[in-house]
């Protein structure tokens, strides 16, 4: 098992971690600011010291705003009841990452903002139990698990209700992967999975296959918004459509710190990206381009399309656009003719 420690680690020239770093090893800091080593190396030789749980499954509506019904699907025949759930209206669930829960503000921001703007079923995944293990290889894995139970609870609702396929996950960092597998797994075709910087290590690095990490197999439309590509979120373009907000790498606007900080504060700005996207006067506007280079040469300021929760599920391909380091984070960026 691969062990570093901070002594050992620390940066020799002011700024890099040893040549180890970003593929071997991360710090991750979680959001109450604690620093965690992510080793993804190897898989932990025992299991001592490991959490073990089950993802919870809560749904809201405009009749529950803050007053959560958990979901308990029959899986022997795969139906379900509700008091809450309305079968008029779309599916959003919103699924947290690594050592992080459903608490987080974040997820909360982002359910009450689609419930302000929306008559919706919002429901949370939370696998908390599950990615509190400080050994990011086990919750990297039970991604895999938890999209499985939430695509059984679709089932369930499918089966049990009149559902029309309008669903759309949304997931963080190992959040992401739980939407594809979600999908993957799911029995109809599910509609859309936003992936807000899905989580690289043990998915792109090493490079999984299509049923093993978040692509553009895993439902209709597959958009993706990368803040901290090539370090702890994905790199490379795997959705219909790859969101490369200030070139898509850390260090995005207004993170600040060493470079743990500033990895762990891009990574998360997809989420706030996302958030802002849901209601604002300014949108998030993004140009088709070969590159960032050429993009920045202003080479590509036509054809833009919006980046976030209206992006228009018909465009693909990659996308780039500069934001603000504070929020509001959007630019509105003109068009040349």
């Amino acid at each position: 098992m691969y062990v570093c420690t901070l002594k050992i680690c620390e940066a020799e020239n002011g700024s890099d971690y040893g040549s180890d770093y970003g593929d071997e090893w991360l710090y991750f800091v979680d959001d109450n600011g604690t620093t965690h080593i992510m080793n993804f190396s190897s898989l932990p030789p025992e299991r001592r010291g490991l959490i073990y749980g089950k993802p919870h499954f809560y749904l809201y509506t405009r009749q529950n705003l803050d007053q959560a019904e958990e979901l308990f699907a029959n899986y022997e025949d795969d139906h379900i009841n509700s008091t809450y759930f309305n079968e008029s209206n779309d599916i959003k669930a919103v699924t947290h990452g690594w050592l992080s829960n459903t608490g987080v503000e974040w997820v909360q921001n982002i359910k009450n903002r689609l419930l302000q703007i929306a008559d919706l079923n919002v429901i949370l995944v939370d696998w908390g139990d599950l990615a509190a293990n400080p050994m990011y290889p086990w919750p990297a894995l039970c991604t895999r698990f938890v999209g499985r139970r939430l695509s059984r609870l679709l089932n369930a609702f499918r089966n049990s209700y009149q559902v029309q396929n309008n669903t759309h996950l949304i997931g963080h960092s190992l959040g992401a992967h739980v939407m594809g597998y979600a999908g993957m797994f799911s029995k109809e075709r599910v509609y859309r999975i936003t992936g807000l910087d899905p989580a690289r290590p043990l998915f792109e690095l090493p490079e999984m296959g299509p049923n093993f990490s978040l692509d553009k197999s895993d439902a209709d439309f597959v958009d993706i918004i990368h803040t901290c590509g090539g370090s702890l979120g994905y790199q490379d373009s795997h959705g219909h459509a790859d969101f490369y907000p200030n070139k898509g790498r850390s260090v995005q606007p207004g993170c600040k710190g060493s470079m743990k900080y500033t990895d762990s504060c891009s990574h998360g700005r997809a989420c706030e990206y996302f958030y802002e996207s849901i209601f604002s006067e300014v949108k998030f506007k993004s140009y088709p381009c070969e590159n960032w280079e050429r993009f920045e040469r202003s080479e590509c300021k036509t054809n833009a399309t919006l980046m976030g929760y209206p992006a228009i599920v018909d465009n693909f391909g990659d996308y780039f656009l500069h934001t603000r380091n504070e929020s509001t984070y959007a630019i509105e960026e003109e068009e040349t003719s």
